[in-house]
């Protein structure tokens, strides 16, 4: 063939080629157009779902309706994100029409456009199938009118639940006389003022907090207390015109006629303030929701300066703060009844009685039913009146699972919870629905939570703030609602929070009602049929052998989440889940396999911690969203050098683990793993037996906000590394916690050179190596609320250090020497502490009057030391916020020791006589002190009343001698 010829054929075939892909262009411009208008549809299906869900009234047709727009707004987001990833990142420059170009890029463009030709035309055709569904949606939304319809057929009118609680006969309460006498006390001390007061009591739903104002204000009304009083419920829609009036009436009965049509509202507050303005009033504001509420009400209550009072009922600790009026208003707290209280209150409920009024065989019954309401005064009152229906048929069984609260008697405890559950704005409520994919009265790991959120999309940008820090404000907002319970920081300073067993189980019941969650549970086996759509698996099992995935008879290809907890045999298979954005198989016992893990494009979170793998595939690099890797206590010896292509997502790596600190063999990562330059959170790097030059990479990882380190004892006195890890802990400005793990009896002294530490540092955790007194540079940490440091000396500069630091809440403080005086905490020292721990041979501790004035948790680690007699703790009776105390050392060495007999004996004779309920554990056993202390008293008194007899009869003897 001629040249012309070739030439010929050759420009054939360039327009043809020119042409086609002048078509695939417009079709991905096709495409694109119809991403941008699901994505807008899916703003608009998400405010619709908010905005139908806040109805009051609602039927089988409106939730039907509801329930298909929730599966197509599910739908549209995966097909959205999966278009991302696989037309975008694989052809890489779409948006640009470059391919004119004759280059020999533009011929591996060609190439790389044609590998996605068969994934944009499924796409085109799945974007066509969406619209048209959204299309028949919103025609059934017209033809049926459902959203701006008023559903009023279907509806039983509800009655207000506090009806009942207001006329109880306050002698027959249960669990409450504590927290009246509390309450009382906060109202009627004036601390020498006669200024308005506030009191305001908060907790969870059911937890008795209108029972607990109502009883508080029958006393105080029946004893004259104050001149007038008043009794009103707000709630979370309230007539705010209707509860003045009532307000206005109970004042004064020569206002009860007034109609509800008066129009002004001066009408109603001015002759209220004209009321209150010469008396001395007791005013009880119930259910408080909203701040706009209390603004509208406060106005009303005049500062008389005759001691006045106002008592205030909410779920929110925020709207309590908002109710004070001076520096004297208090906030009460209501906690949970105690497992006495609340077998009482069941057996009241379910009997009428409280004693033997129940057959015997009955009584292993009752802590599973305690266990089930958490302790909780309405979920008892609920269970207990079930129970006794089922008593009188001769049947007596616990509700399996959350399904007790589907029960038509357990409506009252459902609409409180549901309550609080709708007031919450949609982004949290979806937060909050999350939080059953763990088992109930599970700690949870708030930094594992708050990855797993932003690995499934729930937290909104914005502020500045980054995903993380956003996350945790969505968390704080959920424990000021008491929806969730938080926990005290724990030894190792990992913030911890759970739900209460019956927001657990509503959570629950919620989640399979909206299809959220799939719960496959061991106890009930809850798996949802073949032909169910699973959105979010949570596999629960507690025994062994247990295959609770059955063995592909569940679909998984649209399921987003896969959490697989406990020992069940199987984990199901990875191959068909093609959107999953979460895989947690933490603490997972049986067989995981990793085949077809690269075909996860989604995948943002994935965590292996605590199972058998070995060894991760090469193809980790292809997961382009990973965003965690957590493979802390594993068999992974090397991370596959393709981690390095993730380098624009990966923003959490975990490996090795606390048992890596003593092993010789560890998770060997990449040399050049600085490129990972998106990491915020890396632990555990094995520094030991690494090349200085390794150290001064660890600079480049400037968005570090998380970082743990293991050092040899060489490394600790080298200079060249010291010299090169300090550089780079001043890169890391973004860092809020550094833990650093040693051998034994290294020196830390290097670190007493850190010249300009991160400034907004939270923890700061080093554990074994020491130091020769407390660096002068932590007293600059001005956000440190962790800290964990051995000293061979403490002096009055180093306790003034620690002291100043203003949000120091957990200290672990090791002193390694035997003191020759007291140490002394003075009073208003360490104000914010929560949790101080000791580890001493001696713990010559002395507690002044109000010192560590929050302090909740006291722990003493010690051995046989000082001779000295008065070398033991003292003050602890004033610590008042204390509510446990450890004490730990080695029994087999120490026990005998009269050093140790001493610090154990003072300790628990100060518990004994504290003013608050103590726990005392010795060695991890719990020690009924008050018992043992009341025995040894009584033994003492019967040893002495056994002298002053002997010496009475020889007085006599003598006498008698003496007569004779």
């Amino acid at each position: 063939m001629g040249a012309l010829s070739v030439s010929v054929v050759v420009n054939v075939v360039m327009r043809k080629l020119h042409a086609f892909l002048e078509q695939e262009y417009a079709l991905l411009s096709g495409v694109r157009h119809d991403v941008r208008f699901l994505e807008a549809e899916l703003g608009s299906m998400r405010a619709a779902i908010h905005h139908c869900e806040s109805h009051d009234e609602q039927d089988a047709l409106f939730w039907h309706w509801i329930d298909l727009v929730r599966e197509l707004a599910y739908a549209v987001e995966d097909c959205v994100d999966l278009f991302t990833i696989r037309v975008d990142a694989a052809a890489g420059i779409w948006g640009n029409p470059s391919f004119r170009s004759r280059s020999q890029g533009w011929f591996r463009s060609i190439a790389r456009k044609m590998t996605t030709l068969p994934t944009r035309r499924v796409i085109s055709s799945e974007l066509q199938e969406l619209k048209k569904r959204i299309m028949e949606i919103a025609e059934r939304r017209e033809r049926y009118r459902l959203v701006n319809a008023h559903f009023t057929a279907t509806h039983r009118p509800r009655v207000d639940p506090r009806l009942s609680v207001l006329y109880q006969d306050i002698d027959r309460l249960v669990g409450l006389a504590r927290p009246m006498e509390e309450v009382t006390k906060m109202v009627t001390e004036s601390g020498g003022k006669a200024e308005l007061k506030t009191v305001s009591i908060v907790g969870m739903a059911g937890s008795g907090k209108t029972t607990l104002a109502n009883a508080v204000y029958m006393r105080l009304r029946e004893e004259n207390c104050f001149q007038c009083h008043a009794f009103v419920t707000v709630g979370q829609k309230p007539d705010l015109k209707k509860t003045l009036m009532h307000m206005l009436s109970m004042l004064d009965s020569a206002h009860q006629q007034l109609h509800e049509d008066i129009d002004d509202d001066d009408l109603i507050v001015l002759p209220i303030r004209h009321i209150l303005e010469k008396k001395r009033y007791l005013i009880v504001v119930d259910d408080l929701w909203a701040e706009e509420h209390w603004q509208s009400i406060k106005c009303i209550f005049p500062d008389n300066s005759l001691g006045s009072r106002i008592i205030t009922t909410t779920r929110k600790a925020a709207l309590a703060e908002e109710c004070s009026y001076s520096s004297s208003d208090c906030i009460y707290n209501i906690g949970l009844l105690s497992d006495v209280d609340s077998k009482k209150l069941v057996l009241n409920g379910a009997f009428g009685c409280e004693h033997d009024g129940y057959p015997q065989h009955l009584e292993d019954v009752f802590p599973k039913i305690i266990k089930r309401c958490g302790d909780l005064p309405l979920a008892l009152v609920t269970l207990a009146s079930m129970l006794a229906d089922q008593y009188s048929n001769d049947k007596w069984d616990i509700p399996i699972g959350w399904r007790w609260l589907s029960h038509p008697d357990a409506e009252q405890m459902m609409q409180t919870v549901t309550l609080s559950y709708n007031d919450l704005p949609l982004h949290l409520r979806t937060c909050l629905l999350y939080l059953s994919t763990f088992p109930r009265n599970k700690k949870v790991d708030i930094d594992r939570l708050v990855r797993r959120w932003i690995a499934e999309e729930f937290i909104l940008t914005g502020h500045g703030a980054s995903m993380e820090e956003t996350a945790r404000i969505y968390l704080d907002k959920l424990i000021s609602v008491n929806m969730v319970q938080p926990l005290l920081l724990n030894k190792d300073g990992v913030r911890c929070c759970r739900l209460h067993p019956v927001i657990h189980d509503f959570l629950v019941y919620k989640s399979m009602e909206e299809n959220f969650i799939t719960i496959v549970d061991a106890d009930h086996q809850d798996v949802p049929s073949n032909d169910s759509t699973i959105r979010r698996l949570s596999l629960q099992s507690s025994m062994q052998d247990q295959d609770l995935a059955r063995n592909g008879s569940m679909n998984l290809l649209h399921a987003r989440s896969i959490i697989v907890i406990g020992q069940a045999s199987t984990a199901p298979q990875l191959t068909d889940s093609s959107v999953v954005r979460v895989l947690d198989f933490e603490g997972f016992g049986g067989m995981v396999y990793l085949d077809g893990l690269d075909k996860l494009l989604l995948l943002r979170y994935l965590s292996l911690r605590g199972t058998n793998v070995n060894e991760l595939p090469e193809t980790l690099g292809e997961l382009r969203c990973l965003q965690t890797l957590d493979v802390r206590s594993t068999k992974v010896k090397q991370l596959p050098r393709s981690i390095l292509r993730l380098q624009h997502t990966l923003m959490a790596l975990f490996v090795g683990g606390e048992e890596m600190i003593s092993s010789i063999e560890t998770t060997r990562m990449p040399n050049d793993f600085w490129q990972l330059h998106k990491l915020e959170n890396l632990a555990t790097v094995d520094l030991r037996g690494k090349h200085v030059s390794f150290v001064k990479d660890l600079g480049a990882l400037k968005s570090l906000r998380v970082i743990t380190l293991t050092l040899s004892f060489h490394q600790c006195s080298d200079g060249p590394h010291c010299k090169e890890l300090l550089s780079s802990i001043q890169k890391w400005r973004k860092l809020k916690s550094l833990t650093i793990h040693c051998g034994l009896g290294c020196s830390m002294e290097f670190l007493g050179f850190l010249s300009d530490p991160p400034q907004e540092l939270e923890k700061l955790k080093v554990t074994v190596g020491r130091f020769d007194c407390v660096p002068t540079w932590i007293n600059s940490l001005v956000s440190l609320s962790f800290l964990q440091i051995t000293i061979c000396k403490i002096g009055t500069a180093d306790l003034d250090i620690l002291r100043a630091l203003p949000k120091l809440q957990l200290l672990i403080l090791g002193l390694d020497f035997v003191p020759r005086e007291t140490i002394e905490i003075e009073t208003e020292w360490f104000s914010e502490l929560l949790r101080f721990s000791v580890n001493c041979p001696v713990p010559w501790l002395t507690f002044q009057t109000r010192a560590m004035p929050k302090l909740t948790h006291l722990q003493l680690e010690f051995c046989s030391g000082s001779a000295m007699q008065e070398s033991v703790p003292y003050g602890i009776g004033n610590l008042q916020s204390l509510t446990e105390v450890a004490l730990l050392y080695n029994q087999e060495w120490c026990a005998n020791s009269s050093s140790v007999v001493r610090t154990v004996d003072a300790v628990k004779r100060q518990v004994a006589k504290h003013r608050n309920p103590i726990n005392l554990v010795i060695n991890n056993s719990k020690v009924d002190v008050v018992q043992e202390v009341d025995e040894e008293t009584e033994s003492a008194i019967k040893i002495q009343s056994g002298n002053v007899q002997v010496q009475q009869v020889g007085d006599e003897v003598v006498r008698n001698s003496v007569e004779t």
